[in-house]
């Protein structure tokens, strides 16, 4: 039935080839005439692979549809997609029945795709005994790669340009070794640090005093940081006056000054004795605050916190915060209030938005939190009215209060146009669960302990039965495990 339905299709992409040079198997199978007596004159040959392959990302970026012309002939077609930087293992490795494979697509990644003609014994045709192959990269255009060293004086003696509206991409050596000996102040360009290959992390060792003064568009990306000898927050916004004041530089719609987005991605960061981030109680607003695939050690001092707060806005605040498959754990004798804290006047109108129809939005999904924060987590009961509530999939042990839903969800006072979506979680304090009372009164609630496996030398494995049969927390230390 099967080869039955490879010779249909191969006459209608027959057809579509004499109307079209551009060919592709699914848009040709949905028009087959029914006439089942026709098959390939392709027969008793030794097949050659596709002459091209063509790649074409989805609208958001998250996906690509890789596509290649028909072989007549041939029996259907093996796909491997590699990491160009690892070619032992293929990413995907796959027999595809037609001539086009939508699959996930990663930031940052060169793949190599190789496609190969399979044979056909009805026909008696051949398997191809050569590929055709490609590379297809993702990684955003790169500005200047920075030699191993002390970022400061790099970026102390680098000619910049004079708009400031161009993001520039700085890569960094993979597996380098890198210092900041003082605070690094960006000066309103929008600057993406990361290192070059996303599998060699380079190390970064921030010296007494030393932080990031990031006042635009900011990410930190596939580094290693170590943050234990400053007690500055890690990234800082710059505390401007009058006459340095970002006027002309950041939108102001209404009372705030615009970041598009400040980004921690797949970093581990240890030692942070400070906030990790600091407004320096001015009137910016960071409309995507996003931490991803990271691990940060807190080894937090009360007194070197800003504003009694991790992720500490005490001018402005956060349109839309996204924490997703990441572990915060803490070490430090001290503790903030917070873990990410507002200025009580951010709503979503006061950023430009139109609150009938824009939101903020808070999402947590899969993350690992281990003693982070005491008494308090959130404090938005000023932007309750205008927020969706995402957490899924969470683990927190031992934080603040134990009362994470009440005081993520403002004390509850949600508007008629808000959403709190809630799954999977695990709330554990005082070695029990935490009853979220009215406020997360989801029934996926896991209410058993998550037992760590070594929590003590930062390793956060779940052992419990119910966070490893839903799979809860960040993901890396199940993987970890295998």
């Amino acid at each position: 039935m099967k080869q039955k339905q490879i010779l249909m299709t191969r006459k209608v992409c027959s057809m579509a080839m004499i109307a079209s040079s551009i060919l592709f198997f699914g848009a040709c199978a949905d028009h087959y005439d029914g006439d089942e007596s026709w098959s390939s004159s392709v027969r008793n040959s030794a097949l050659s692979s596709p002459t091209s392959i063509d790649v074409k990302k989805s609208p958001d970026g998250s996906q690509m549809t890789i596509s290649w012309p028909v072989v007549f002939g041939a029996g259907g077609y093996e796909l491997k997609v590699f990491d160009v930087n690892d070619e032992s293992t293929p990413l995907v490795s796959e027999v595809i029945d037609g001539c086009s494979k939508t699959l996930a697509r990663e930031e940052d990644m060169k793949y190599k795709i190789v496609v190969r003609s399979l044979g056909n014994s009805n026909l008696n045709n051949t398997e191809a005994t050569t590929v055709k192959d490609t590379v297809y990269s993702t990684f955003t255009e790169t500005y200047d790669v920075i030699p191993e060293g002390d970022l400061y004086e790099y970026f102390q003696n680098k000619t910049m340009p004079e708009d400031k509206a161009e993001e520039l991409n700085f890569d960094l050596v993979s597996g380098g070794h890198y210092t900041l000996s003082q605070p690094l102040n960006l000066n309103y360009y929008k600057v993406v640090i990361r290192t070059a290959d996303k599998n060699h992390h380079a190390t970064l060792t921030l010296a007494a005093d030393a932080n990031f003064i990031v006042s635009n568009d900011f990410t930190l990306k596939y580094v290693d940081v170590d943050a234990s000898a400053t007690e500055k927050p890690l990234m800082e916004a710059y505390k401007y006056t009058d006459e340095s004041s970002p006027e002309g530089i950041l939108e102001k719609p209404k009372n705030y000054y615009l970041i598009n987005f400040v980004r921690v991605l797949n970093c581990k960061i240890n030692g942070v004795v400070s906030s990790l981030y600091y407004d320096n109680n001015k009137d910016y607003a960071v409309v995507n605050f996003i931490i991803k695939e990271s691990v940060i050690q807190l080894n937090t001092t009360t007194e070197k916190i800003k504003n009694e707060a991790w992720i500490s806005f005490q001018g402005g605040g956060v349109k839309d915060f996204q924490t997703a498959n990441s572990t915060f754990y803490q070490t430090g004798t001290g503790n903030s209030k917070y873990f990410l804290r507002y200025n009580n006047s951010v709503r979503v109108d006061r950023l430009g938005y139109d609150n009938t129809v824009d939101h903020t939005t808070l999402t947590y999904t899969n993350n690992t939190f281990y003693k982070v924060a005491s008494g308090q987590w959130s404090n938005y009961s000023g932007i309750s009215n205008y927020s969706i509530y995402t957490l899924q999939n969470n683990i927190w042990y031992e934080c603040a209060d134990g009362q994470i839903a009440r005081r993520l969800m403002g004390n509850g006072r949600l508007g008629n146009n808000c959403q709190f979506i809630s799954s999977n979680n695990t709330y554990w304090q005082n070695g029990a669960q935490a009853d979220q009372g009215n406020y997360d009164t989801s029934s996926s609630q896991l209410t058993t302990d998550p037992a760590f496996s070594d929590p003590e030398n930062g390793i956060f494995t779940p052992t419990g039965a119910e966070q490893v049969a839903n799979q809860t927390g960040d993901p890396r230390w199940y993987n970890m495990a295998e």
